[in-house]
């Protein structure tokens, strides 16, 4: 994966552009774009044709061959696959070995020395074996069920993070303000100005915003309007100032919203991976990011990734 990204690097190094450069002209956001540079392509399993779609940007950007880096993409993904498959091979054996080692596991009658005629009563050794047999079953049953728990854990689907009580910023539950606005375009590079943010549409669920000139903070608001679990990336960095865990957990509760302040001088993008897309709304100085139909009509059933790149002068 790495010469696949290093190519593309030292492409766009010897044509003298930018990371930021590429990113205007791809309208591709630089996270994105860093990803692909360091060979993040397994962030992006299950979005392959978006990938494809964002190399044949890059290639004509930097005048690469399109069709060589997608050949090279492919088979990328396909030792990706491979690989999996041959941990989950070895993970399977050695599930199946030590559950064979339990069920060849056995203990031997105790010998006893003195004479049969003095234990005419031996009920307490058919206790003893009775129990022995009972501690092998449940040793049996928490092999295989550690096997299969181990198995389920290699999935790529997001868990819930534990001991993480606390956030800068401030989360709060207080009921929708209005309705949804899906006033956006369904295409790509629509640009929409409300107030005093103007919002450019890159791709699916790809912005671009920019804040007056004397902007020196700007405020983010999402309002989850259903059970979504959620984690943030800022500038390409795990943001522990964002609570990564299940918003809006119970269904009958009411809308729960995140609201976050940054610094324009330190901010340059921003990737918030949901687990879902049902209708969550996001706000920027508390004006609402105009979604397309495209980016509300998404599949449910799969992580999605919002992304966010400040415009600066």
């Amino acid at each position: 994966m790495d010469n696949l990204g290093q190519n593309i690097r030292q492409k766009r190094e010897k044509k003298q552009m930018t990371i930021e450069d590429l990113s205007a002209k791809t309208k591709i956001s630089v996270a994105v774009l860093r990803d692909i540079e360091n060979g993040k392509f397994d962030r992006y399993k299950g979005d392959e044709a978006y990938v494809k779609m964002y190399l044949k940007k890059i290639s004509q950007a930097l005048e690469m061959d399109g069709e060589q880096l997608t050949e090279q993409y492919i088979e990328l993904t396909r030792e990706i696959e491979l690989e999996e498959l041959k941990e989950k091979e070895i993970q399977e054996d050695h599930n199946e070995e030590i559950v064979n080692k339990g069920k060849k596991f056995s203990f031997k009658a105790p010998q006893l020395t003195r004479k049969p005629s003095v234990y005419e009563d031996k009920s307490h050794v058919t206790i003893i074996r009775a129990a022995i047999i009972l501690v092998l079953v449940c040793l049996v049953i928490v092999v295989i069920w550690f096997g299969f728990y181990a198995t389920r854990t290699q999935s790529d689907d997001p868990v819930k993070p534990d001991n993480q009580l606390t956030v800068e910023g401030n989360v709060e539950t207080t009921p929708p303000d209005n309705q949804p606005s899906n006033s956006g375009n369904n295409g790509n590079q629509s640009q929409t100005t409300q107030g005093t943010v103007e919002f450019t549409r890159n791709d699916f669920l790809d912005y671009n915003f920019k804040l007056p000139a004397d902007a020196q903070t700007f405020t983010l608001k999402v309002e989850y309007n259903a059970p979504c679990w959620a984690q943030m990336r800022v500038n390409d960095e795990i943001y522990d100032q964002f609570v990564s865990k299940i918003y809006h957990e119970n269904e009958d509760d009411e809308t729960e919203t995140v609201e976050l302040t940054f610094n324009v001088s330190d901010f340059e993008s921003l990737d918030l991976r949901n687990g879902n897309n049902r209708g969550h709304r996001y706000y920027i100085n508390n004006q609402e990011i105009p979604l397309t139909d495209e980016d509300i009509n998404t599949n449910q059933d799969r992580p999605v990734d919002f992304i966010l790149t400040l415009e600066k002068e």
